[in-house]
């Protein structure tokens, strides 16, 4: 049986980010996906300035370069316009193929279609049967993850989103983001641009809103916008936000899998590359101090907090709505909240 001294478990943005910097170290590394690509994910595929400030991704996986985003309510809108993008969009198979590709050379072993099925305090069994012993292992195996389960942690807090992706020529590089209390409650829809297509989307929490009535009020929303679905596939996912913690002795959870994503947006690649990030640097100096996790985690908890409260506001929600919209039409705000989120 070969032995390594950290097994990633996960080839999505925290695994791989993990892998790279691990990949850098005297550790003996092996990474483990289930899947036979990289990136095989549903997501709006939506990147902000932190996230490309960690990733550097380069041109040519870029689709779209967003300077514009609107932010719409029932009765008024906010329009945000930078001189540089607040956003850019990628097709996420071709940024997890990238971020694959950077692992050439470094050491880092990488098994594709390697599903994990057991784990033991110091092995993982693969489903054909190949086990691999491990020092530490690093969950990054998002919201279904294995290794959350062996550690007897459930998943109570969570969103689900649903989306269609739309062919569109000529496509406006312009994010839409849509609050709306009687259709989407605390949340909301989106619409990302990419190269020949846009991703039309929405999510909610199913403990406060039944999915059943988010896919009729998300048809509903389109049917009011005038966006024909015409025969695509609408997609569905979960997106986990129940966080309980990153080490479990020689344990870590990293990204979905540790449950950091943003109860309130959704949003959870840059909480996957600060988490992957930060669990390398831990495992590599056993003193090293996690201070950008800690302000993730910290940023996670306002907005999780401000979810709630637009949740309880009950029949005040769609004016706390218009609020936020009369608000971030000032410069002030709206230039603190653009940079508090991309």
């Amino acid at each position: 049986m070969d032995l390594y001294d950290v097994i990633i478990v996960g080839g999505g943005p925290a695994g791989l980010k993990c892998a790279e910097i691990l990949g850098k170290s005297d550790n003996r590394v092996l990474l483990l996906e289930k899947n036979a690509v990289f990136g095989d994910k549903l997501c709006a595929g939506g990147l902000t300035r932190k996230d490309m400030a960690m990733l550097k991704v380069p041109d040519h996986i870029i689709e779209q370069k967003i300077c514009d985003a609107t932010l719409f309510s029932p009765r008024n809108r906010s329009l945000t316009t930078t001189p540089s993008p607040l956003l850019f969009t990628v097709n996420r198979r071709a940024l997890g193929k990238w971020q694959r590709d950077r692992l050439e050379g470094s050491g880092v072993r990488v098994h594709a279609g390697a599903q994990v099925i057991r784990i033991d305090p110091e092995t993982v069994t693969l489903k054909n049967g190949t086990s691999y012993g491990y020092r530490y292992i690093v969950g990054a195996d998002g919201f279904a993850s294995v290794i959350r389960r062996y550690l007897n942690l459930p998943v109570k807090k969570r969103l689900i989103g649903i989306q269609y992706t739309l062919p569109a020529g000529n496509v406006t590089p312009m994010l839409g983001i849509h609050l709306n209390s009687r259709l989407f409650k605390s949340w909301y829809a989106w619409v990302f641009p990419h190269r020949n297509s846009m991703a039309v989307g929405c999510c909610c929490d199913p403990r406060f809103m039944k999915v059943s009535d988010l896919r009729e009020n998300f048809h509903e929303w389109l049917n009011m916008q005038g966006i024909d679905a015409g025969n695509a596939q609408l997609e569905s996912c979960p997106i986990s936000y129940d966080y309980r913690g990153i080490r479990f002795g020689n344990i870590f959870l990293v990204g979905e899998a540790a449950g950091l994503a943003s109860g309130l947006s959704g949003e959870g690649i840059y909480q996957a590359l600060v988490s992957g990030q930060e669990v390398a640097r831990m495992i590599i100096d056993p003193a090293y101090e996690p201070e950008a996790l800690k302000a993730v985690v910290r940023f996670n908890t306002i907005q999780n907090r401000f979810m709630r409260v637009l949740y309880r506001a009950g029949i005040f929600r769609g004016l706390m709505i218009e609020l936020i919209i009369w608000l971030m039409n000032n410069n002030r705000i709206r230039n603190r909240v653009s940079s508090a989120f991309s």
